[in-house]
């Protein structure tokens, strides 16, 4: 097993070093920075998983056949070590213009000598000041589990400082119109003014809860956030040698947000991706949304970040039905989970029916009806040959009892029970032999639970007391083959899988492990990053210039 406190201590002084050789580079030390903070998310989860579930802040894995309950909302310990990285690397970026090895002074466009650039720290501190409120909300939103209302509020208070700084700033408010609408308009350029704030204050608001709906299964939310993030890395690596200083600029305070967010998001993954060890929470889904949602306003990239996040505008779309309220809406929509028993279907099946039947005759009178017979036609009961038969249902009951909890996939507990009663009517036998028999059963019916084949199927909500819209909109995804509808005899709608799109490829795949399941979403993702940037950067000439 890998002890993650020495692995840190070793690299921790490279690190440091590295980022001492290069402190005339922020981009280097940032680096460094952001690997450091890794390396101490990657130590502190599971330092303070007891701690978390000691508090109360813990939870049952209902995808596991075993529901084991792990520590929640670990999203928080990511983001305070983001919080500290970015926090320390202030002084770094901004090092050479106190610094007394420049060359020459600088001067802006006119030639006259620059100033601090205080318009480039405002950025950076609003950004970290938004992102601070956003890991404040999402926490309180774990603790209190806050209403759909407030979770739609609180972002966008949250987004105000980026609003703010970006109106002081930079304050363009004009979008490029397509060549095919130039005709119609009289102008490439359309000023959208208030507008346009209005615009990017709800995709602080959307960013900040599609991370949050997409969720539902182990590693899918740090996943997704991983991909995206990394897809905004690479175009800001390709981009940023590109000759213009203020293009430049936004590439690099892009980079300086997400790399150490890279970093801590990739260690929670470690202990959060299947088998989890610990659940990530709304925290870290907050925190992530707000992330994208600040580099992409500050670094003026909303468009290309709407283009990444294409899977979770699909998702929002799909599940609109049910989050407006035309279609019931459970409290959890994530997929069902299924044990497949290693047993045969037969088995399980003759099994089932012994238990029944024992359970009927035990509601019935049971082992009274031999005694009854017996009194009835004059003699005496053989009380001998009852109480051998009676221990012999008892220890056929229980181990069927048993085979049954084995093919569900429960803890082993009546398997025990089983095994001990099997043990106690043999009494020729040498107590350590049981004991190494009960031993070496108890391991081998350990080792046979972790064969069980759980996968997942989509969950499924009723239509009674859905909305006449909402069946409307439900025949129409069943047409165009994105919902599994359930039918009763006469043809009327019963029940339809749950719309998440994690539901949806379920239905398209019929069964997945959550391993599979979160890899598929994964592969979407990146797909979908590779048809971004082709839009971008390849298709975009077609629409905007001629």
């Amino acid at each position: 097993m890998i002890n993650h406190t020495r692995v840190t201590l070793c690299l921790a002084p490279v690190l440091l070093a590295l980022s001492w050789q290069f402190r005339d580079e922020p981009l280097a030390v940032c680096t460094c920075t952001s690997a450091l903070a890794g390396l101490a998310t990657w130590c502190l989860v599971p330092a303070t998983t007891a701690t978390f579930k000691r508090v109360g802040l813990s939870g049952a894995d209902l995808s596991k056949p075993s529901q084991p309950v792990l520590a929640e909302s670990m999203g928080v310990v990511a983001a305070t070590v983001y919080l500290i990285s970015t926090f320390l690397f202030i002084p770094a970026q901004f090092r050479n213009w106190w610094t007394t090895t420049t060359q020459a002074p600088r001067t802006d466009e006119h030639g006259s000598p620059h100033v601090f650039p205080f318009d480039r720290l405002g950025e950076y501190l609003s950004a970290l000041l938004s992102l601070q409120s956003m890991v404040f909300l999402g926490f309180a939103d774990d603790v209190f589990d806050l209403r759909w209302r407030f979770k739609l509020l609180l972002p966008t208070i949250a987004s105000i400082p980026v609003l703010i700084v970006y109106y002081v700033g930079y304050g363009v408010t004009h979008v490029m119109v397509p060549v095919f609408m130039r005709p119609w308009l009289g102008t490439h350029l359309v000023d959208l003014g208030s507008l346009y704030y209005v615009y990017i204050g709800l995709m602080a608001v959307f960013c900040t809860n599609a991370i949050n709906i997409l969720a539902g299964i182990n590693g899918v939310e740090v996943g997704q956030s991983l991909v995206i993030a990394l897809s905004i890395i690479a175009k800001d690596i390709a981009n940023v040698n590109s000759g213009n200083a203020a293009a430049e600029y936004q590439h690099l305070f892009s980079l300086y947000l997400l790399l150490p967010f890279v970093a801590v998001s990739a260690a929670l993954y470690y202990w959060n991706v299947y088998p989890a060890r610990v659940f990530v929470g709304d925290t870290y889904c907050y925190f992530a949304g707000m992330t994208f949602a600040v580099c992409g306003i500050l670094g003026h990239f909303s468009k290309t970040l709407l283009l990444l996040f294409v899977p979770q505008v699909f998702n929002f779309v799909y599940s609109a039905p049910q989050i407006f309220g035309l279609v019931p809406c459970p409290r959890h929509r994530l997929p069902k989970m299924v044990v497949e028993s290693p047993l045969p279907r037969g088995l399980v099946a003759r099994l089932q029916q012994e238990i029944e039947s024992d359970n009927s005759a035990g509601s019935d009178g049971g082992s009274s009806e031999p005694a009854s017979a017996a009194s009835a036609i004059g003699t005496r009961p053989n009380t001998e040959n009852e109480s051998a038969e009676g221990t012999i249902g008892r220890i056929r009951r229980t181990i069927s009892i048993a085979m049954m909890s084995f093919a569900k996939g429960k803890p082993p507990k009546a398997r025990k029970s089983a095994l001990a009663l099997a043990s106690a009517s043999s009494g020729r036998r040498s107590r350590s032999s049981s004991a190494r028999r009960g031993s070496s059963s108890n391991s081998s019916s350990s080792g046979s639970l972790s064969q069980h084949s759980a996968y997942m199927v989509p969950s499924r909500t009723t239509l009674e007391g859905a909305k006449p819209l909402g069946l409307m909109i439900i025949r129409l995804y069943e047409v165009i083959g994105i919902a599994d509808v359930e039918r009763d005899d006469h043809g009327a709608m019963v029940s339809v899988n749950n719309m998440t799109l994690l539901n949806l490829v379920l239905v398209r795949c019929n069964r997945l492990t959550e391993s599979q399941l979160n890899n598929r979403i994964l592969m979407i993702q990146v797909l979908n990053s590779v048809l971004a940037f082709i839009i971008r950067y390849r298709l975009s000439h077609l629409f905007y210039y001629k």
